[in-house]
Formats: structure tokens, C-alpha cells, sequence
């Protein structure tokens, strides 16, 4: 194991257990132990029905495209992508999904890597938008006596940064000449395969634009089942929060809020610590115990690792192709 890796865990495992112990240990050990099997069994099935819907949205794509698979290989290697975001910093991990494809079903890597950005994009895009109209509406709960631009500075440099992530992968995606100014990379390692992909994908990003009403169809299913998913998981440790919005609506702007400390660089794996900690702060501004939403944090992450795991065959795979 390389020691970037093996320091990346001890750091996510010293996060999670410092959070953990900020949060009342015991407590958060307790909750766990009670928590609602029917609620969590649902909030289960729900997160594997969206991984359904991702694997269907890969086949849209590659069918668009002329390249032919199989529902059941692009669920496997959408599930193998996820498992590896599980372990990679800024769930980046995911993109392995492309990888996958490739080596397992021959379809050229460009036309693969086309059907995980192009949606990634415009998901990505949402949740940004989601992600800050959550993040303005905390702000508007703070009874912080500062300026307005003081205290509105932290928020903007966020979206801010997000926004540049989305501009720059639109970019690679539908201009030209910005792929083609990108040129200097081939003078770095495996910089001529980088360009080389990055052109052929842009042979086939009419098709994305082209999709646009389905992949955007397909978002807004997938948002509803995270968002109830979310829910269940919070009736499952017996969550009580306090506003004035339906609890749907609420974990519909909670949950891209709290991805987006995913996405956030750090030395741990896919933010863990990070997230969690997040978590805590964000729903003591409606009344949960921090014990309570570590826990639901942790049940969380749990989950969609246990379904993830299904994966791990079609990752298997590439590991012995390689």
C-alpha cells in the first residue's frame, strides 16, 4: 500500500473518531444500536434504486453514441465507480466507472468517460445551485453581528470556487479551442494520451447536449429518491428538526449542501470527517443533538458502502485485466 494512501486513511480515521468523541461517543453508539431496521431497509432499497437510475443514464448516453451495453454491466460498473469514490478524496473516484466500461465491454475510453461527465456536469451543476440556496438560507439563521459582505464572504468564495469546477468541465467539454489551447499538457506524462481522449470525447459531446431533457429527467428522479432516502435514514435514528419546512424539501437542499463537503479536497477519503463534522453543525441549527446527526452521518455512509460493495466484482476485473 503507498504511504499517501495509508496516510490518507489514519488521518479519515482520526477525523471520523474525533468527531465521534466531540459528539458523545456513547450516545452515538447507542443511537446506532436502536435504530429502525424498516426505516433503514427502505432508505437501502432506495439507494441501490438510484444507482438503477445512474446505470440507466450511462446506457442513454453510450446508446446515443452508437456503442451498445448491457443494464447489467453498466450497473456493475457504475456500482465499482461508487465503491472507489467511497475511498478516494473528493468521491473522484467515481470517473474510475469509465475505466471500467472500457476494459470490461472494448468501448472506446473517450465514448465511456463521455457518459460519466456529461451528466456529472449538469448534476453537478444542480447541486451547486441547491447546495447554495441551502447554504443562504442557513446563513439568513445565523444571528452573527457582522457586516454583510463579511459575512456573506465565506459563502461566495465557495460557489465561487464550485462554479469555476463546472465552467472548466463544460469547457472540456463543448469548446474546441479550449481543448485544443490545453495542447501543452502532451509535454507532460501521459499529458498526449490526456489530449488525445479529451479531443475524441469532444467528437461525441453533441450527443449530451442532445440528451439534455432525459439527463436532466433522470436528475430530478434521483434527487427525489436521495431526498426520501435521507429521510428514512433520519426516521431511523428517531431524528426530530425543527422547521418550518416539510422534511422532504429540507433533506432535498441538506443533501447537496453536505456533498459538496465531499467534493472538497482534503487529506481524507471522499471527506470523511469533514462530512460527518458538517453534518453536526448544520442540523444543530435546528435543533438535533450532535450525537444524533454524527450517527446519522456514520449510518449513512455505511449504507451506501454496503451497496457499493456489490461492485466489487466488476472492480475486480480491471484489478486482474491490469
Amino acid at each position: 500500500m503507498k504511504k499517501s494512501i495509508l496516510l490518507q486513511i489514519v488521518i479519515s480515521l482520526m477525523a471520523v473518531l474525533l468527531v465521534i468523541y466531540l459528539s458523545d461517543f456513547s450516545k452515538v453508539v447507542e443511537i446506532i444500536e436502536r435504530v429502525n431496521p424498516f426505516y433503514l431497509a427502505a432508505a437501502t432499497i432506495l439507494y441501490f434504486a438510484l444507482n438503477l437510475c445512474m446505470a440507466y443514464r450511462i446506457t442513454l448516453v453510450l446508446s446515443e453514441v452508437g456503442e451498445k451495453l448491457s443494464f447489467v454491466d453498466a450497473l456493475e460498473a457504475s456500482l465499482s465507480g461508487m465503491l472507489a469514490s467511497d475511498f478516494t478524496p473528493g468521491r473522484t473516484g467515481y470517473f474510475a466507472t469509465a475505466f471500467l466500461i472500457h476494459a470490461n465491454s472494448e468501448i472506446p475510453l473517450d465514448k465511456s468517460m463521455l457518459s460519466i461527465l456529461g451528466p456529472q456536469l449538469f448534476e453537478f451543476a444542480f447541486k451547486c445551485i441547491t447546495g447554495a440556496l441551502a447554504l443562504w438560507y442557513i446563513m439568513e439563521l445565523l444571528a452573527y453581528r457582522t457586516a454583510g459582505e463579511a459575512r456573506w464572504l465565506g459563502m461566495l468564495l465557495g460557489v465561487a470556487a464550485f462554479l469555476s469546477m463546472i465552467i472548466f468541465m463544460a469547457l472540456l467539454l463543448f469548446s474546441k479551442s479550449f481543448v485544443k489551447k490545453l495542447a501543452f499538457i502532451r509535454a507532460f506524462p501521459y499529458g498526449k494520451h490526456a489530449h488525445t481522449l479529451l479531443l475524441d470525447m469532444q467528437k461525441n459531446s453533441k450527443a449530451v447536449r442532445k440528451l439534455i431533457p432525459h439527463i436532466t429527467a433522470i436528475f430530478m428522479l434521483t434527487w427525489l429518491i436521495k431526498s426520501t432516502e435521507w429521510l428514512f435514514l433520519s426516521k431511523s435514528v428517531g431524528m426530530q428538526i425543527n422547521t418550518m419546512l416539510p422534511e422532504l424539501v429540507f433533506f432535498a437542499f441538506l443533501h447537496p449542501l453536505v456533498t459538496m463537503l465531499q467534493f472538497i479536497p482534503t487529506p481524507t477519503i471522499a471527506g470523511m470527517g469533514l462530512s460527518e463534522g458538517g453534518t453536526a453543525v448544520i442540523l444543530s441549527l435546528f435543533g438535533v443533538p450532535p450525537y444524533e446527526s454524527v450517527a446519522f452521518a456514520l449510518l449513512a455512509r455505511s449504507m451506501n458502502l454496503a451497496v457499493d460493495l456489490l461492485g466489487i466484482k466488476g472492480a475486480v476485473k480491471v484489478i486482474n485485466r491490469v
